[in-house]
């Protein structure tokens, strides 16, 4: 039998190799794109991971300042480190317990290579002055907080947002910014462009009478796209996880593969039922305009809903930037099942299995998708 003239039923790979060069500059751009994104959001997480170990020191600082201060004991920086006032320091230290003149010197130690030392000791003095003031007319105990509280009150800002932002959980802001809006929307152009290549703009310009007039079927066209749509967004993602653990070992030393891995896996999922979505459009319709349409503009829908959806949020409503009601939003979109609090549990001792469901609709949507769109296009009329 002459295998070269063996028409192809489920996969051809001509046309898989056809697709690649066709659509390999921009799969090139939207992976570096990605990548770019990946490295900027790690250096930024550790930043504000670093931010938070500074305040954490700070706070420890001005602790053990108090209690220096309320002794009557002298305090310098140059003092402490030339061990100045060892005696005195261990004498009062051992009178209270968690305290100890190692951790005081390590944690000032650390805020003077973090920069942030002048700034510690002088919070601690402006609330030493201020817990001791009278106030001239009112008579009343003076207090940091509520001069703050009464400085943003002055610049039409609320007074609780200090307190508020303290119980922001800034890392689950992080991951919700990035996963579901800075790192997913490159992908988001890459499945619309791509979906709508796939089939329908062939049909339209006419060249997919050539493919057809090859020993190619129907089945294996919609087939082979299919399988290209799917094996190259996981391609792309599954580079920049590997960028992505890379990053925060290099960075931090802490990897946390687990939940990397499976936060990596449901933004796969989730955009897989899009791009099923922007793959059945391609199959519906023989016009690129049309295909374009119905793909791109779910596409775009899902995204806007979702970006409306992060400002009815608990974080930013919290912090005051965001309105309750807009959270409505996150029940219009796909991406709404993207539960990424939930999967950024995986590997610790606490893990919350309510993104299984999510994910398993996410699921259900692009296969019926997928199928659904190789049917359609294996039965329709075509113009050729």
């Amino acid at each position: 039998m002459n295998t070269a003239n063996k028409t192809a039923k489920y996969f051809s790979w001509p046309l898989m190799k056809q697709t690649i060069r066709s659509n390999r500059v921009l799969t090139v751009a939207i992976m570096i794109v990605m990548i770019l994104i990946c490295v900027v959001i790690s250096i930024a997480r550790n930043m504000m991971i670093s931010g938070t170990t500074d305040s954490s020191s700070s706070t420890t600082f001005i602790t053990y300042l108090y209690v220096i201060a309320s002794s009557g004991l002298d305090y310098d920086y140059e003092g402490l480190m030339a061990g100045l006032y060892d005696s005195d320091y261990t004498a009062l230290f051992a009178m209270l317990d968690g305290y100890s003149l190692e951790e005081f010197k390590q944690v000032a130690a650390a805020l003077v290579e973090a920069g942030s030392y002048e700034t510690s000791l002088s919070t601690f003095e402006y609330n030493w002055a201020f817990a001791d003031a009278q106030g001239i007319f009112s008579g009343n105990a003076l207090d940091i907080n509520e001069f703050m509280g009464l400085m943003m009150e002055s610049m039409g800002m609320s007074s609780d947002l200090l307190e508020n932002m303290e119980g922001i959980d800034m890392s689950s802001m992080l991951n919700q910014m990035y996963y579901t809006i800075m790192g997913i929307l490159p992908l988001l152009v890459y499945i619309v462009v791509v979906g709508n290549s796939l089939i329908a703009s062939q049909v339209d310009r006419g060249s997919m009478a050539y493919v057809l007039s090859t020993p190619t079927k129907r089945s294996a066209v919609a087939i082979t796209q299919a399988i290209y749509m799917i094996v190259v967004p996981f391609i792309m993602i599954a580079v920049t996880c590997c960028v992505k653990i890379a990053m925060s070992a290099g960075l931090s030393g802490d990897a946390d593969a687990a939940a990397t891995i499976m936060l990596y896996f449901g933004m796969y999922i989730l955009i897989e039922a899009m791009a099923g979505l922007c793959y059945l459009g391609s199959c519906l319709f023989n016009r690129s305009g049309k295909s374009m349409a119905f793909g791109g503009g779910l596409t775009v829908w899902f995204f806007l809903a979702s970006l409306l959806g992060m400002f009815g949020s608990d974080n930013l409503v919290q912090m005051g930037m965001g309105v309750e009601i807009l959270g409505v939003f996150n029940n219009l979109t796909l991406i709404g099942l993207f539960d990424i609090d939930s999967l950024a549990t995986v590997g610790t001792d606490a893990v919350s299995y309510t993104f299984i469901w999510k994910l398993a609709i996410l699921f259900v949507i692009a296969a019926a998708a997928y199928i659904g769109g190789a049917v359609r296009f294996t039965k329709k009329d075509l113009p050729l």
